[in-house]
């Protein structure tokens, strides 16, 4: 601003402006300047009021805040369930003595836990500065935590991104202005993104700094200098340690940054660029370096075991292709994080890590796909299912409530699962195809041309490259890395990066003329509707329910001329139970088989067949199966929700009238949310459920959910 006024000041001395360009350049340039000021501060206080207006929302534990905590001498201020309840409020390990030695005794590092190098380790000791500040203010005890100051970290660093990004477009026509600003505040500050600022999972340092990323991206194409530059790779190198599987993409961008050398020809800018590329790469490779055994042990585990061997035909043999011996395929299908009494075989021996963990590694993972690039099409496909969701499906964000979902600020997360095609894994692979090939001829164009391009035309290519390679590293690093083990969390940065390309793709067709918008947006509801069309079921009406008939769509018919019905819309919304997740003493199934029939025909309740069903068990109630070897490990994509569940601990039941099992997921529709015939393994509390977008969730048994009966009837 301040070089602004001298720069007018001194054209006016020189007579080259006249008063009306010298005011309408001045408030050109302060409109420039306010608009993405103050698209910070909206970007800031919405992020503020998604998080903390009203009930305040986060993530729940899965288990990976333990290593982060211990690290950074934090512990859970009380001993409440924190598994499916976000918890705001924690303890910090500190030398309260005075003032002083709490501030110094933050930045302490716990060294007796086997740790890692990463950057988020300094977000986090940032933020136990500021709740020791914040506390002395206040005149609260210097070891309370609240994370709020973490996340007030992570917005900041939105905002400042936000910022930078609305500047770039300050200069564009006011319509692409707007697209940009309600885009980006539409879809970036959505709650499924924001809610990750509050928890000490990696995801949000990583999300942030890849926006930062962008963002310096773009000030370095609009005009270069060495602070900018700095500030790419520095934001690398966070983006590099915030999940220490970016580092292959790091390591990558790195190294293809150096081509920022060609948008200025000076030497000290070249020197920077390289000194700051050559510095960067020094400190991923110093982050790799630091990755303790067990994070590979257990993640190659995951990959072989809860990926290769998983769903396999012939474990036995792909284990032989590893060189591991075939006698461990008893463990195909089992992930790093059970019990140890889950295991079929002790994993703790000398022999099995000799036999397992001295053999395989994740070159070897790889070596094995490729030559099997089939069964990674397979598992690639898993993985863009499970990326519809932009935060995962088995944390809850409540205080209060147990895998209560959070509807605040949610209108991209809904409309983002609406959109079928952004996780469609054949419209996936044809666009990153069509992408791929695309690139591959304009660097083939560059080098015949490179002596005739424009440096900005250049760097268009290679952030093109940098942007093109992420997207496939980004979908293959989690199955090579660590196989279906916890996907959905694993997609986040693939799904971050989707939706990066998709917020581009709008802002090329907000630039057309309103004719193109209008038929260009036809042509996406057109495409995305098509994903909605399925064949009619036929319907039939039996029984009746307050007076009114019942109207049940036809899912199968039997050799013996009954048919199996389930009720076309949902019959009501009641709780699963007041207390337990077992279906053989719940108050559902007491209901159905009682209640619910009452309006029946004495001839209509004579047609019901009494069917028996294999019905899933907890871990916790395993001695009650009849059969099975393992607990049912959960998968939220329909097409999956049944895996894996034949060989599942279970037990059989027999009922008139029940609710739908597993097994018919792939053929049932989805017109509102109704639970279904599963508990989740984890625990004796929660249930599965079909959400109305078509995807398997859980929720406290006390939580109302919709209700569809199913009977197998013979019908006149």
């Amino acid at each position: 601003m301040i070089y602004d006024f001298i720069r007018i000041f001194a054209e006016r001395k020189s007579g080259f402006l006249n008063k009306t360009s010298e005011k309408s350049g001045l408030i050109l340039r302060l409109r420039n300047r306010i608009i993405p000021i103050t698209g910070m501060i909206i970007v800031f206080i919405i992020s503020l009021s998604v998080l903390y207006l009203g009930e305040h929302v986060g993530l729940s534990d899965n288990g990976d805040f333990r290593r982060v905590m211990l690290v950074n001498n934090i512990e859970y201020a009380d001993d409440t369930d924190s598994h499916y309840l976000f918890k705001e409020h924690y303890k910090m390990n500190l030398d309260e003595s005075s003032f002083g030695a709490a501030v110094g005794s933050a930045w302490h590092t716990n060294n007796e836990e086997e740790i890692y190098s990463s950057p988020h380790f300094l977000i986090i000791k940032l933020s136990k500065e500021m709740n020791i500040i914040a506390n002395a203010i206040s005149g609260r005890p210097f070891s309370d935590y609240n994370i709020i100051y973490l996340a007030l970290l992570y917005i900041f660093m939105l905002s400042i991104a936000a910022g930078v990004i609305f500047t770039f477009f300050a200069d564009a026509k006011p319509r692409l202005q707007g697209a940009v600003f309600v885009m980006f505040i539409f879809i970036f500050c959505d709650a499924g993104y924001l809610l990750y600022f509050n928890s000490f999972y990696g995801e949000p340092l990583q999300y942030t700094a890849l926006l930062m990323l962008v963002s310096f991206g773009m000030l370095i194409y609009k005009r270069p200098s060495v602070p900018k530059v700095i500030g790419f790779y520095v934001s690398l190198y966070f983006f590099a340690g915030a999940k220490l599987a970016n580092i292959p993409y790091s390591l990558m961008a790195a190294l293809l940054g150096i081509l920022i050398m060609i948008m200025r020809r000076d030497k000290l800018f070249r020197i920077g660029v390289i000194a700051c590329a050559v510095t960067c790469i020094a400190a991923i490779i110093g982050l790799y370096s630091s990755i303790p055994d067990w994070m590979d042990r257990d993640t190659t585990y995951q990959s072989v075991f809860f990926g290769i061997t998983k769903n396999s035909e012939d474990p036995k043999k792909d284990l032989r292709e590893l060189g591991v011996d075939e006698k461990y395929a008893v463990l195909a299908g089992t992930h790093a994080y059970m019990d140890e009494d889950e295991y079929p075989i002790d994993l703790t021996t000398d022999e099995f890590k000799h036999d397992f963990y001295d053999k395989v590694s994740k070159a070897d993972v790889t070596a094995f796909y490729i030559k099997h690039p089939i069964r990674l099409a397979k598992e690639l496909c898993v993985a863009i299912e499970n990326s519809a969701y932009i935060r995962p499906p088995v944390l809850g964000n409540s205080e209060t409530v147990p895998m209560q979902l959070t509807n605040k600020f949610s209108g991209w997360s809904k409309l983002r699962v609406a959109l079928r095609f952004l996780y469609t894994p054949w419209v996936i692979f044809m666009c990153f195809i069509s992408i791929t090939v695309y690139m591959v001829f304009m660097n083939v164009f560059y080098i015949h041309n490179h002596k005739i391009e424009s440096p900005e035309r250049k760097y268009m290519i290679f952030s093109l490259d940098v942007l093109i390679i992420g997207l496939w590293i980004n979908l293959l690093l989690p199955i090579i890395c660590n196989g279906e083990g916890d996907i959905v969390k694993h997609m986040f940065l693939f799904t971050n990066c989707i939706d990066i390309l998709f917020f581009v793709c709008v802002l090329m067709i907000v630039g057309m003329n309103r004719r193109q918008i209008i038929k260009w947006a036809a042509v996406i509801c057109a495409f995305n509707c098509l994903f909605y069309i399925h064949k009619p079921y036929k319907t039939v009406n039996f029984g009746r329910i307050n007076g009114q008939s019942i109207q049940w769509n036809i899912l199968r018919r039997y050799n013996d001329g009954s048919v199996l019905l389930v009720t076309k819309k949902c019959i009501g919304r009641m709780p699963f139970d007041n207390n337990s997740n077992d279906w053989e003493t719940s108050e559902l199934r007491e209901w159905l088989n009682d209640g619910f029939i009452d309006e029946f025909s004495d001839d209509e309740n004579a047609r019901i067949i009494t069917t028996e069903n294999k019905v899933p068990l907890t871990y916790e109630d395993r001695e009650k199966a009849e059969d099975g070897d393992h607990a049912h490990y959960w998968n939220f994509t329909r097409s999956l929700l049944n895996d894996m569940g034949e060989s599942a601990y279970h037990y059989t039941v027999e009922d008139k009238v029940y609710i739908p099992t597993l097994d018919m997921m792939k053929d049932i529709d989805a017109p509102d949310s109704y639970w279904i015939l599963c508990p989740y393994t984890s625990n004796d509390y929660m249930q599965r459920f079909l959400n109305r977008d078509g995807f398997g969730l859980h929720t406290d048994v006390r939580n109302e959910q919709g209700v569809r009966a199913v009977i197998r009837v013979k019908l006149n």
